[in-house]
């Protein structure tokens, strides 16, 4: 079993805690992300972050040597080295695979590279979409020049600084109405509000030579950056092919300003910063369409010119840097070794890991060490029985599992333990940005209208909403097992709730009166209440005096306790 774990605050300014698992479901051959439980916090502090968690799976009776992988965002509170969570998790499960947010990683990356980039240029990014944001009759104006030049009518994108994809997204999205905007803002300058709203500065930039061509380099760079961010945000297994995507793209942006002559080098050696390691400044690959620009319209001079590539060159600079930081390039790395998950990379006879030993030692809790001796001979084996195997799907979530169909002259499974060892790595996560998924869906429930919802509250309606989900039907087509239906008429799904969910809670969800005393008649008070809002919502003929009158008369409050069964049977039946 492997955890993601990440903490925000919703709009109650309240610190939550969405914790969730990845394993492998031999039912359904595919890997889960389910849903563990959302808790509120009180310190986001490593040491905090840990003591939750802790607290968390003892209440659900689960050991943490169950825990074989970690995936969190890259904050210091997570993953530093020695107060980060993830640090003290290490200290419980030293074995324990860890890997920061790929999809952050990438656009950190990306951030840093264009602090290097004049600083006009971001400004201007988010002048062109504040312009429009809060004004709708310039977007009609502007959809009436889109019509004139043909453009598609589309809005003008948001910078933002927490959406990872938005900067490419923003960028792509001016070059595409880059006509329309550059007629929209020639109207614009002659009006009388330029100096208040800096029209005549939007146009001044898309007017000197040189803008375009930046943004035409950064679209080209962007854009392929984006795609690995997409990709590995993915809830399919990524990890076999993690380190060969990241290597690739890596050696990608170091032939666009270094000589090819260092790429034949191994990719940790390889010095970004080296500037004698660097192709001419004429030289270093800008892409197709500024190349073409820049053909058709050249800079206006030799210093220009110059001054542009040295900006490409510091982009690209930075950007590998931050890579090579953030990411393993080394070839004895864990992630090389976790490529032979990939059935085709696991039946190459080059594969790059001979002793499967090597690998299942750094997840001592899938396999034994008594079994390294099975284990081993399975792998050996497995290069020697393609035939029983070419029938076999060649994904690897599937080809694991149906492995174990394959049985040996005394008709035993062959692949057992091997097939252990997979299923449990392809648990391992390759990114947390199922977590980021959670806390969206808080938002569409912890809302400004329901803002006194409690985290646990929060977390039944979710979980409600994946066991549904988990089963592939639809919301009203679900049928409630028989179990969950003795459990409601026995009152255990009640006595779970209460049990779980404290007092002060029960007082903020349901009391009308919230100077009424407490005392042995509450239980029985929150009944009713609960009861009343049930039928009041679904528009049964019972009104409020006559069931407030039932809850706190003297002559009701005796009589509650009493005929308080009979109707919890009553509210299953109209539920």
């Amino acid at each position: 079993m492997c955890f993601l774990v990440d903490e925000s605050t919703d709009i109650s300014v309240s610190q939550i805690l969405a914790v969730m698992v990845r394993y492998f479901d031999q039912r359904k051959s595919k890997v889960i992300d389910a849903l563990l439980d959302i808790v509120e916090i009180d310190d986001a502090s490593g040491e905090g972050l840990n003591k939750a968690v802790k607290k968390l799976h003892a209440s659900k009776d689960i050991p943490l040597h169950n825990i074989i992988g970690f995936a969190s965002d890259n904050r210091s509170a997570m993953l530093g080295i020695n107060n980060g969570f993830q640090a003290f998790l290490k200290r419980d499960v030293p074995s324990v695979f860890i890997l920061g947010r790929t999809c952050h990683s990438f656009a950190l990356c990306a951030s840093h590279a264009c602090s290097q980039l004049p600083s006009f240029l971001e400004q201007f990014l988010r002048d062109v979409c504040c312009y429009f944001a809060h004004s709708s009759k310039r977007q009609h104006q502007f959809q009436l020049i889109q019509d004139i030049v043909e453009s598609p009518k589309r809005r003008m994108l948001k910078l933002s600084q927490t959406r990872w994809l938005s900067r490419g997204q923003v960028i792509a999205r001016i070059l595409e109405q880059w006509d329309a905007l550059e007629l929209f803002f020639q109207a614009e300058i002659k009006t009388e509000a330029v100096k208040l709203d800096g029209a005549a500065e939007i146009h001044k930039t898309m007017a000197n030579r040189g803008t375009k061509h930046m943004l035409l380099f950064l679209n080209y760079v962007l854009g392929n950056v984006d795609k690995m961010n997409l990709e590995f945000q993915s809830g399919y297994f990524r990890l076999g092919t993690l380190y060969a995507t990241i290597a690739d793209e890596y050696r990608s942006l170091l032939a666009m300003f270094v000589r090819e002559v260092v790429l034949s080098k191994t990719l940790a050696s390889i010095d970004p910063c080296d500037s004698s390691q660097y192709k001419r400044l004429d030289d270093i690959n800008l892409g197709g369409r500024c190349q073409a620009l820049l053909m058709r319209e050249p800079l206006p001079d030799k210093e220009v010119k110059k001054r542009f590539s040295l900006y490409c060159q510091k982009f690209l600079v930075e950007l590998c840097s931050q890579m090579k930081k953030r990411f393993p390039l080394e070839e004895d790395c864990l992630l090389v070794k976790l490529q032979v998950v990939e059935p085709k990379e696991a039946l190459n006879p080059q594969r790059s890991v001979k002793s499967i030993a090597e690998l299942a030692v750094c997840f001592p809790t899938l396999v034994k060490e008594e079994d390294f001796d099975v284990l081993q001979d399975q792998w050996q084996d497995l290069l020697y029985a393609k035939e029983s195997l070419q029938n076999l799907s060649h994904n690897a979530t599937s080809f694991w599992q149906d492995i174990l169909i394959i049985k040996d002259g005394n008709n035993l499974v062959k692949f057992d333990v091997l097939s252990k060892l997979m299923c449990g790595l392809l648990a391992l996560p390759h990114s947390s940005a199922c977590v980021e998924i959670v806390f969206s869906q808080v938002n569409m429930v912890k809302t400004k209208q329901a803002n006194r919802l409690q985290a646990n509250t929060i977390a039944d309606r979710l979980l409600a909403k994946r066991a549904i989900s988990h089963q592939e039907v639809a919301c009203h087509e679900w049928e409630p097992s028989s179990v969950l239906i003795s459990d409601v008429n026995t009152g255990k799904c009640h006595q779970s709730h209460t049990k779980r969910t404290s007092q002060s809670e029960q007082a903020t969800l349901h009391s009308w009166e919230p100077d009424i005393a407490s005392s042995d008649t509450d239980e029985p008070k929150q009944f009713f209440l609960q009861l009343f809002l049930l039928y009041y919502s679904i528009g049964l003929p019972q009104g409020p005096q006559s069931l407030l009158t039932a809850i706190y008369s003297p002559v009701g409050l005796q009589q509650q306790q009493s005929c308080k069964n009979e109707m919890q049977v009553g509210t299953t039946r109209v539920a």
